[in-house]
């Protein structure tokens, strides 16, 4: 039996043993990964027959990688981003203070230096472009934390 929802949530299923459908959660997918490693323990005998075993185990591959997937996005939403801002903050005032240091000390920069301010500053406008589009993907103002 199946809890159906409006026609804009997927459908998930309310115990193991039912059919879940649409985009799994977290819970759900460490939960089907769990349901398929019992599979696989307790009905080993029975699996040997044909290719079940390597069915039932290509299928719990493929559950346990989107349930990695769901963890490390979960991570990026709930702790990546201010990790990429105070990066970004931390670049932002290394080339402040190497602008500041060049400008006082009237000697001009080295190639070397030079070379490094531009890199600092080209990552600086890598993460100005990335941080909108991890934070429009993550949707981060709706989200509340959670521990991963």
């Amino acid at each position: 039996m199946l809890n159906e929802q409006s026609s804009s949530n997927p459908i998930h299923a309310s115990s193991p043993d039912e059919v879940a459908v649409g985009p799994l959660s977290l819970a759900e997918a460490e939960e089907l990964c769990a349901s398929l490693k019992r599979i696989s323990v307790r009905s080993e005998q029975a699996l040997e027959q044909g290719d079940a075993r390597e069915g039932i185990e290509q299928v719990e591959r493929w559950v346990e990688s989107y349930r990695r997937g769901l963890a490390a996005a979960q991570k990026i939403s709930c702790s990546g981003i201010d990790m990429l801002k105070k990066t970004r903050a931390q670049l932002a005032l290394s080339l402040e203070e190497r602008l500041r240091l060049e400008d006082e000390g009237g000697n001009s920069s080295t190639k070397e230096q030079a070379a490094q301010n531009e890199e600092l500053a080209r990552a600086l406008s890598r993460i100005d472009k990335i941080l909108p589009l991890l934070e429009q993907s993550f949707n981060v103002e709706n989200q509340q934390p959670q521990v991963a």
